[in-house]
């Protein structure tokens, strides 16, 4: 039993990292009806600048992290200007194939400038562990879950409570109708995206701090969030944090029971089957919309 209730603890912790993954998903989506195929090579990207700001120039966390937004705040305004902005207007499946390029061309990068085996992030926190009862549980798993959380309540509280946030989602239903009523979409665009690619940075450096900064790891975990997209409904918030729960435990418990058993690997395969399981009986997710149109 106590086995059992490490193992669900384990699950849930690395689920707020999923959420908050999956999180950046769905800000696009909501905003442009795009689903950003290219966030498993964002996570990447973003993680390892930070460590080459951190470790590679010796650059303070502070400094670091201001440099990172004003990369962040380019990088999401050239790909609007230079890729978003040409194909408005074009059928949808061009955005998507260009999310897919976009990964392969944010991979190759990486590639490049940080090739061979993984980095390691500095220890910012003070190691320590925390028990309740015969359960173990380390202070960065615990930092982990306290910043995911905070992102999360932010960032729910800025789609539901301030106007940006309601023309963000008044912009994925009809651009054409949004900008008539004077909202700047390509800024609307711009805005998504940043903070898009601020919380993959922020997801990636959490989990890097836990597993150290390799691109493969990174990679599948925004991977893992589009399953996680996917499995709650690709335009709720609700259904990334009850998803990314889910497939953090149902991850968690194939590598403490399972994998034993099989030599390894099924952990990673786990997620996508009960992704499988929830699309037949439910093609939207859990909490997705069936939208229904007029022909």
């Amino acid at each position: 039993m106590v086995f059992f209730l490490q193992i669900l603890v384990n699950g849930i912790l690395t689920g707020f990292i999923y959420v908050l993954m999956a999180l950046a998903i769905v800000i696009v989506y909501k905003s442009s009806s795009i689903f950003n195929f290219a966030h498993g090579s964002l996570v990447g990207l973003c993680t390892f600048f930070v460590w080459q700001m951190v470790v590679g120039w010796g650059m303070p966390l502070y400094v670091a992290f201001v440099l990172e937004l004003v990369v962040i705040a380019a990088l999401a305004f050239a790909l609007q200007r230079l890729v978003l902005k040409p194909l408005t207007g074009q059928p949808l499946m061009a955005a998507i194939m260009a999310t897919i390029a976009l990964g392969e061309v944010f991979s190759g990068i990486v590639v490049l400038f940080w090739p061979g085996p993984g980095r390691v992030l500095p220890v910012w926190i003070e190691l320590s562990v925390l028990k309740i009862g015969p359960i173990t549980i380390s202070s960065e798993s615990l930092t982990n879950v306290v910043v995911c959380t905070l992102c999360f309540a932010i960032f729910l509280l800025f789609f539901q409570k301030t106007k940006l946030g309601l023309a963000m989602r008044g912009t994925a239903e009809d651009h054409t109708l949004a900008q008539s009523d004077g909202v700047k979409v390509d800024m609307i665009f711009v805005v998504s995206w940043f903070v898009a690619i601020l919380v993959a940075a922020i997801g990636g450096v959490l989990m890097s701090s836990l597993y150290g900064v390799s691109y493969e790891s990174l990679h599948s975990l925004g991977m893992k969030a589009l399953a996680v997209v996917i499995l709650g409904g690709m335009e709720s918030i609700l259904g990334a944090l009850i998803g990314g729960l889910i497939i953090g435990v149902v991850e968690s418990l194939g590598s403490g029971y399972i994998d034993p058993l099989v030599g390894g690997g099924f952990s990673e395969v786990a997620p996508y089957i009960v992704l499988l399981i929830i699309l037949a009986l439910r093609p939207y997710g859990l909490f997705g919309y069936q939208r229904i149109e007029r022909v």
